[in-house]
């Protein structure tokens, strides 16, 4: 396992308990959407690099950069870094493992949201208080932590650092939203 802490830029982060995605209880069991809400959701972010070095680095750690036959490492908003990104990804619910390792039970934590922690003012840095700090819109700046495992072929979101907010801003309605409603 390895870890590793980047400058990143974020997009779709779905980080906290309250806007987490549980996916849809009644898709089929094998969907996607239905694996999701299976396993009590996940925390989720699409995190651009800001550098090329970085995500060079971490091609280097041995990254699958295609598991299961999937792009690891996807192309997506040019405004954002480099314009390429990895999607990362947490169980909201606990997964708590024990194992032995040379000898000693080691206790791992798999689930729960990551740690998110207010950085903008290092001076007075706390973790991130969803009720009254809000959500994370697309183009947040922050100091991200994930980890590799399996032999770079897993990766998982382990805690965000926010350094510069965008204020999540609520996308407006289709005209057509209502059409949908039965």
């Amino acid at each position: 396992m390895a870890n590793f802490d980047f400058k990143m830029t974020l997009e779709y982060a779905k980080v906290f308990k309250e806007n987490a995605d549980y996916g849809d209880e009644n898709a089929p069991a094998k969907s996607v959407q239905g694996s999701i809400a299976r396993k009590g959701g996940h925390a989720i972010v699409n995190a651009y690099f800001d550098s090329d070095a970085d995500m060079d680095k971490l091609i280097a750690s041995g990254l699958d950069l295609k598991p299961m036959g999937h792009d690891r490492i996807l192309e997506g908003n040019s405004e954002y870094g480099n314009g390429q990104f990895i999607k990362l990804k947490r169980n909201i619910e606990s997964n708590e493992m024990t194992f032995t390792n040379k000898g000693k039970e080691v206790t791992v934590e798999y689930g729960l949201p990551p740690k998110v922690i207010d950085l903008r003012d290092p001076e007075t840095k706390r973790l991130w208080n969803y009720s009254e700090d809000g959500e994370l819109g697309n183009g947040t700046k922050a100091i991200v932590r994930f980890s590799t495992y399996s032999n770079g072929s897993g990766v998982r979101l382990e805690a965000i650092a926010v350094t510069e907010l965008v204020e999540w801003v609520q996308e407006d309605k289709s005209e057509y939203a209502d059409v949908w409603d039965v």
